[in-house]
C-alpha cells in the first residue's frame, strides 16, 4: 500500500473511532443518571475529534522521537503531556462557551469531558508503548544483524587470507630439490613471493579482477607442476571478464591436488572460464570427477568456498564430479 495512502487510512480510521468511543461514553453517562439525560452531540464531536487529533499527532511524534533519541520513559512523558495538554483546551473552551454549566455539581457534560479525556489517555499510552517497544525490537534486531554481518565478513575474510601451511611446507622441500636447477629454483622462488605478496595485499578487498586471479592460479599450478612432474597436467581455457571473490578458485584447483594425487597416476586439471548472458561462469573439474553434493559439510574447503560465493551472491553447483561457480556481471564491481 501506498505511504501516503496508509496515513489517510490510519488518519480516518483513529478519527471514526475517536467519535464512536466519544459517543459510546456519551451514551452511558447518560444512562447513568436517573433519566436519560443527552449531551450536546456538539460537545461530543469536537472533543472526541479533538482527543483523537492528539492520539495522531502523538503517535507520529513518538514514532519521529523513537529514532532520535533512546530515552523512552521522555518519549512517554512527552506523549501523556501531549494529550493533557489537548484536554485541558477542550475544558477550556467548554468553559468559555458554558461558564454557568460548572455550577452544577451533577453536570452530565464536565463528567464526560473528564471520563472522555481519561479513555484517550489511556488508548495513548498503550499506542505510544507500543510504539516504543517496537522500535526497541527493530533496534535489538538491527544490532543482531550487523553483528551477524560483521561476524561473517570477519570469517570469509579471515579465511579468505589463509595460505595452506603444507602447500608453503612442500614448496620449501621443492625448493630445495632445485638447487642444482637455479633457473628453475629462481622462477619458484618469483611465484612464491608473488602468491604471498597477492594473499597479503587483497586485505579489505572484496573483489578482485578475474585477470589477477587467474594469474595467481597460474602460478600456484606452475609450483604444483615441477613437484609432481608428468604426473599432473592442467588447462586454463578463458573467455570472460569481470571482478570476483578473492581467492575463490585456488582453493578448488587445491582441494583436487590435495584428494587426487595420491590416488591416481596422472592427474589431469580443467579451468574453463565463459560468460552466459549475464553470468560469468567458472568451472573447474579434474580427470576423477569425484565430487559428490554430500561431500558439503564433510570438510572445510568446499563448505567454506561454497559460503563465500553464495554471501557475495553467486551461485555454487556440483555438476559432473566438478564444481561450477557462476556470477551476474552487475555484482561483480570493484570495491
Amino acid at each position: 500500500m501506498n505511504k501516503n495512502l496508509t496515513h489517510v487510512v490510519i488518519t480516518v480510521s483513529v478519527l471514526a473511532f475517536s467519535l464512536l468511543l466519544g459517543g459510546g461514553l456519551s451514551l452511558i453517562i447518560g444512562l447513568s443518571y436517573d433519566a436519560i439525560i443527552w449531551i450536546s452531540p456538539r460537545i461530543i464531536i469536537i472533543d472526541s475529534l479533538s482527543l483523537g487529533l492528539a492520539i495522531l499527532v502523538s503517535l507520529y511524534f513518538s514514532r519521529f522521537l523513537a529514532v532520535k533519541t533512546r530515552s523512552k520513559s521522555l518519549i512517554l512523558l512527552l506523549s501523556f503531556s501531549l494529550m493533557l495538554g489537548a484536554g485541558i483546551i477542550s475544558f477550556a473552551g467548554f468553559f468559555l462557551s458554558n461558564p454557568a454549566s460548572f455550577l452544577y455539581s451533577d453536570n452530565r457534560t464536565v463528567t464526560f469531558l473528564l471520563v472522555n479525556l481519561l479513555f484517550f489517555i489511556t488508548i495513548n499510552i498503550i499506542t505510544s508503548g507500543f510504539v516504543v517497544f517496537q522500535q526497541t525490537v527493530i533496534e535489538k534486531e538491527k544490532a543482531l544483524n550487523e553483528e551477524k554481518v560483521l561476524k561473517t565478513q570477519m570469517e570469509l575474510e579471515l579465511l579468505a587470507s589463509k595460505i595452506n601451511p603444507h602447500f608453503l611446507f612442500n614448496s620449501l622441500n621443492l625448493l630445495l630439490s632445485l638447487l642444482k636447477t637455479p633457473d628453475k629454483a629462481e622462477e619458484t622462488v618469483i611465484n612464491l613471493s608473488e602468491l604471498l605478496r597477492y594473499h597479503l595485499d587483497i586485505g579489505d578487498t572484496k573483489t578482485v579482477s578475474l585477470k589477477s586471479e587467474l594469474s595467481m592460479v597460474e602460478k600456484y599450478l606452475f609450483i604444483q607442476k615441477l613437484r609432481f612432474g608428468e604426473k599432473l597436467t592442467y588447462q586454463i581455457d578463458c573467455h570472460g571478464t569481470g571482478n570476483i571473490p578473492p581467492l575463490i578458485i585456488q582453493p578448488l584447483v587445491e582441494n583436487s591436488i590435495k584428494h587426487n594425487m595420491d590416488i591416481t597416476d596422472h592427474l589431469s586439471i580443467s579451468l574453463k572460464i565463459t560468460e552466459e548472458g549475464d553470468q560469468l561462469v567458472i568451472s573447474i573439474a579434474d580427470s576423477m570427477a569425484g565430487i559428490r553434493p554430500e561431500m558439503l559439510g564433510q570438510g572445510i574447503g568446499l563448505t567454506v568456498t561454497k559460503k563465500r560465493v553464495e554471501y557475495f551472491g553467486g551461485s555454487f553447483l556440483i555438476k559432473n564430479g566438478g564444481i561450477e561457480l557462476s556470477f551476474s556481471h552487475d555484482k561483480n564491481t570493484n570495491s
